[in-house]
């Protein structure tokens, strides 16, 4: 029974310490610093695109296409950072996962504003292609003749 009464002898602590008061004039946190590159996202889309593989792009080859094209922006730890945003775009929907493959899905590939541009340009040179193809003349087969009387 000896250790009842060492804790009888102890005095009682109080309920509540009161807390620390903050100082008034705390200092704003940092703004983080923008990153050089874009977004990661961004990086990824620009790296399927141009790595234009039907089964989808590898998350080595899109790493190291964005390293050759950004290597001196990006952070140290960018392969995890990558593998992170890989995994977080396919879970959202962005991307697909095929096997070990990424591709964009349908709905980035609407949202891809390269992908309008071509779509623009194709729809400018149709109506020329279409005034260029109408001033050739069909000669008729009695122009043929005629011709070959001529020679």
């Amino acid at each position: 029974m000896p250790a009842l009464a060492k804790a009888a002898a102890r005095p009682a602590k109080p309920a509540a310490a009161a807390p620390k008061p903050k100082p008034a004039a705390a200092k704003p946190k940092a703004a983080a610093p923008a990153a050089a590159h874009p977004t990661y996202f961004e990086m990824i889309k620009e790296a399927i695109a141009a790595l234009k593989d039907r089964t989808g792009s590898s998350s080595v080859a899109i790493a190291k296409y964005i390293e050759e094209k950004h290597g001196k922006t990006l952070p140290p730890n960018f392969k995890k950072m990558l593998s992170v945003q890989l995994r977080g775009s396919a879970a959202k929907g962005k991307l697909v996962k095929v096997k070990a493959s990424y591709k964009l899905s349908d709905a980035a590939k609407k949202d891809s504003p390269k992908a309008a541009k071509p779509a623009a340009a194709k729809a400018k040179k149709s109506p020329a292609a279409k005034a260029k193809a109408k001033p050739k003349t069909v000669k008729s087969p009695a122009a043929k003749k005629a011709r070959k009387v001529a020679a």
